[in-house]
């Protein structure tokens, strides 16, 4: 049961208990009796205005609603069938679309100093990208984010961005560019196209590597990524 379906169920209850029907309830919260059923089975999200009423309805504080619902969740946070990940784990499943030996080295080299478990499939050009996340890899899983080298994204014009976003397969994936320097209209596309985020390689190693374990610890620590999702309960 989710956070819905347990409100829905008191709302049933409540409705059930002062003997109105479904027209009856549509009526006072002017909404369809159909909605009102949607509502009471948890399928459909009850706005906060409309679960105000309710409670104004059946005489009763908006607390009662969420009365329980701590119990529905474990340790992992279960929200609508989804697991989310601990705080602490630390993998990561990243694919780097790196155009260039020599970065594509440092930033192997950089990734493999910091303190996470980062697992890392290289690609070198849009087509390899493609037909890497469409054929589904069985090696390497569905990735938890894409590093994108900007050379590769400028191609075509960021149409590889694009391609990612329209397919509903692969478009939750957080794509972050990647470039070696920017300028504003290079920003602004990629920004437009899609991406999560720009980043930009340093010439020294130490800055470099403080730069991507910030990027790192982002979406490895303090973000829930769409990934999670795929951890169904």
């Amino acid at each position: 049961m989710d956070i819905n379906e347990h409100i829905g169920k008191k709302l049933q209850e409540q409705r059930k208990k002062a003997r109105l029907t479904l027209e009856q309830v549509s009526g006072a919260l002017h909404v369809t009796y159909q909605q009102v059923q949607k509502y009471e089975a948890g399928k459909n999200k009850i706005p906060i205005d409309k679960l105000y009423d309710y409670a104004c309805l059946f005489q009763l504080p908006i607390q009662y609603f969420f009365e329980g619902v701590s119990e529905l969740f474990s340790e992992e946070s279960k929200i609508d069938g989804v697991c989310l990940p601990h705080k602490n784990d630390h993998h990561l499943n990243l694919l780097l679309a790196e155009s260039d030996p020599v970065d594509e080295f440092l930033i192997r080299k950089t990734l493999g100093e910091l303190d996470n478990e980062i697992k890392i499939f290289c690609v070198h050009d849009d087509l390899q990208i493609t037909n890497f996340l469409k054929r589904k890899n069985p090696v390497f899983p569905k990735p938890d984010l894409i590093f994108l080298d900007l050379v590769i994204a400028k191609r075509r014009g960021y149409s590889i961005v694009s391609e990612i976003k329209r397919d509903i397969t692969i478009q939750d994936i957080p794509i972050v560019i990647v470039a070696n320097s920017v300028c504003g209209e290079d920003l602004i596309r990629a920004y437009k196209s899609g991406i999560a985020s720009f980043i930009c390689k340093s010439a020294h190693h130490d800055k470099m590597k403080k730069d991507l374990s910030t990027c790192i610890q982002y979406w490895g620590h303090v973000v829930v990524l769409p990934s999670a999702a795929w951890k169904k309960v």
